[in-house]
């Protein structure tokens, strides 16, 4: 009897893994542009923008990604989500690693980074370009023509000029010559409705994580730091690490693959 409790409980596990391995699919790392949240309306490059669009959807180069009453988030480089508020319009001027650069036209923008100052990324607004230091989050009000860092460090170039600017500091450039740094006001930054679906994103964001570490922990399947997406959340996340229970000896490091927790990711760009 308990030989064949063994068998049966052994050819379920054999069913489990072959159904995992059968949704296997290889597939590339988002580039920079990828759509990953929607909420509200938005229009993506004139047409709008829904769930659905989602990880089909990424801007290319000189495309626009315009909010109403709604709020968007954007896959940058690995490791840095751009979140979009409400009124707003953002244009992708350029999807390449080596050279990200994201147009800030009007409204807000939050950049959240965990890595994405390991590569050239930067902001551009108001004939300024940020450039992209440290992790941390910045603020880019181009209503107001006023860039924020809450934690991180940029520094920001117009014309001839170059700024550096640390955390709790903001920087406006509205008819500001020289330009000028003056201390943030964190209660008024963290009061922004950007700033709390921001906060609501990172939590989201943190599940999700968890649930990709547990799967690779499971499969043994570890590929680096990167994007990987969750099927069960339904966007992608940045996992830097494969968690606490991961063991370093099931399989080599294959690169830029896409993983999720149900097996190998759905494809994603050009």
């Amino acid at each position: 009897m308990t030989t064949l409790w063994n068998k049966g409980w052994l050819g379920m596990a054999f069913i489990i893994a072959g159904a995992t391995l059968a949704m296997a699919e290889p597939t590339r790392m988002p580039r920079p542009g990828l759509l990953n949240k929607v909420q509200g309306q938005v229009t993506f490059d004139g047409h709008p923008a829904t769930a659905q669009s989602m990880r089909r959807e990424s801007l290319r180069a000189h495309q626009v990604i315009e909010t109403r009453h709604g709020k968007a988030e954007l896959l940058l480089t690995p490791g840095s989500f751009l979140r979009i508020g409400d009124n707003s319009e953002v244009r992708m001027l350029s999807r390449n690693l080596e050279n990200t650069r994201v147009k800030v036209i009007k409204g807000m923008a939050m950049l959240d980074t965990e890595a994405g100052y390991k590569h050239d990324l930067a902001i551009i607004m108001d004939g300024t370009t940020t450039r992209i230091d440290k992790k941390g989050i910045y603020g880019f009000n181009a209503n107001h023509g006023a860039i924020s860092v809450l934690n991180g460090k940029a520094t920001v170039y117009q014309g001839d000029s170059r700024i550096t600017l640390k955390k709790k500091r903001q920087l406006y450039i509205a008819g500001q010559s020289p330009l000028e740094v003056r201390k943030l006001d964190k209660r008024a930054f963290k009061s922004s409705g950007l700033y709390q679906w921001n906060e609501a994103r990172d939590r989201y964001e943190s599940r999700a994580r968890r649930s990709v570490q547990r799967s690779i922990a499971q499969s043994g399947h570890w590929y680096g730091s990167g994007w990987y997406r969750s099927r069960f959340w339904g966007f992608y996340t940045y996992v830097h690490s494969p968690g606490m229970y991961y063991s370093p000896y099931y399989g080599p490091n294959y690169g830029p693959w896409g993983w999720n927790d149900w097996g190998w990711g759905e494809g994603d760009d050009d």
